[in-house]
Parts: structure tokens; C-alpha cells; sequence
């Protein structure tokens, strides 16, 4: 199906998203300065946290795991209990027949990503679901990569057609009314991680 032409235009709505958790392991991670994996680990912790109490359905993907070992536990912990971790043995999620049909089986047209790296894994995936159909979408303080890789991969997205958010504005549209906020404020409160105004 190709993308509607004025998908760009409407603020991101979280009864239409799923969430893509992208190859957040050790591997990848040990790769960034300490402060910088900290705070990473922390923001994809309280998207995934945003998405549960919202029902946005999640896909988190792991490369090579023997190697790069499973999902951050921090990370792993607050997965829904029906989210499993899916081998991808490619760059981006849409070339592995599996992670597709997972895609299509959520019924959801937007795809929210985070995770690691925003050059190669996280863009390959972006582009893929965005030439699929989907509105594709990169979470840009709750991606990383190694030194000017993260900025560089964050440019190639938005040229080839991926939009870009951040932290904030994805919690604030997917929640889109005080009744929303209420809702991610009730006990127990989805709290923002260190460094998060929200």
C-alpha cells in the first residue's frame, strides 16, 4: 500500500502506532560513552513504559545475540509479558519475512522507533517500513550510534522521507488531552527518567 500523501501532517496517534525496539544490547551499547548509554537506556525504558499503558503494541528485534548478547535488562523488564524478542538477522526489520508479517499483524499503519544504531539498523528499518507503506517515524534522543554516526544516520533518515521526534513530543501526542495524561499519571505513574522535563 502506498503511503498517504498528507500521513505527515496529522500529530502521531498512539491508537495507530507500534513501537519498534531496535538491537538495544550490550554489544551496541558498550559502544557509547557511559552518560550517553545511561540516558538511552533509560528514555527506550519509558517509551516502552508510555506504550504498555497506552496498548501500543511492541517488536523488539536482537542481532547476532550470541554475540551482542539479549535486550538491556532495564530495558527487558518492562516489556509486556506477551513481547518476545525476534532474531534479525538483517538491517532493517522489513527484509526478514517474520518481522514483517509481526509488522502487518498489528494492524497499525505508524511505526515508532528506538533503539541502536541510528545509522545502519535503525535507519534500514525506518526507510524499509517507510517504502512499505508505513509512516515511519525515528524517537531521535532515544536512538544512538558512535560519534557523528547518530547525527549523520538522523540526517539520512529525514532525507529519504523518515519523520523525526523526540522524547517529549512523542509522549505528548500519543497522550493528546489532560484525560490522556491522567491516564499515564495513574498509579503507577509512567515517571520520566533523569534529564526528561516533561
Amino acid at each position: 500500500m502506498p503511503p498517504d500523501a498528507n500521513i505527515g501532517l496529522d500529530l502521531l496517534d498512539s491508537r495507530d502506532a507500534l513501537l519498534c525496539v531496535i538491537d538495544v544490547q550490550h554489544g551496541f551499547l558498550a559502544r557509547l560513552p557511559d552518560a550517553r548509554r545511561t540516558e538511552l537506556t533509560h528514555r527506550i525504558r519509558f517509551i516502552v513504559e508510555v506504550a504498555a499503558r497506552l496498548a501500543v503494541p511492541t517488536i523488539v528485534t536482537v542481532e547476532d545475540a550470541p554475540l551482542n548478547g539479549p535486550t538491556d535488562p532495564a530495558v527487558l523488564g518492562v516489556l509486556p509479558p506477551d513481547c518476545r524478542e525476534f532474531d534479525k538477522r538483517v538491517f532493517g526489520l522489513m527484509g526478514q519475512p517474520d518481522l514483517a508479517g509481526r509488522v502487518a499483524a498489528t494492524g497499525r499503519r505508524t511505526a515508532v522507533l528506538v533503539g541502536l544504531e541510528t545509522d545502519v539498523c535503525v535507519l534500514h528499518s525506518a526507510v524499509g517500513l517507510a517504502r512499505a507503506g508505513w509512516r515511519s517515524v525515528i524517537v531521535s534522543d532515544a536512538c544512538a550510534a558512535p560519534g557523528d554516526a547518530h547525527a549523520a544516520g538522523l540526517e539520512r533518515a529525514r532525507a529519504l522521507g523518515v519523520e523525526t521526534i523526540h522524547t517529549k513530543g512523542l509522549y505528548y501526542e500519543w497522550a493528546r488531552s489532560l484525560a490522556g495524561l491522567a491516564r499515564l499519571k495513574a498509579h503507577p505513574a509512567v515517571i520520566a527518567p533523569p534529564g526528561l522535563e516533561l
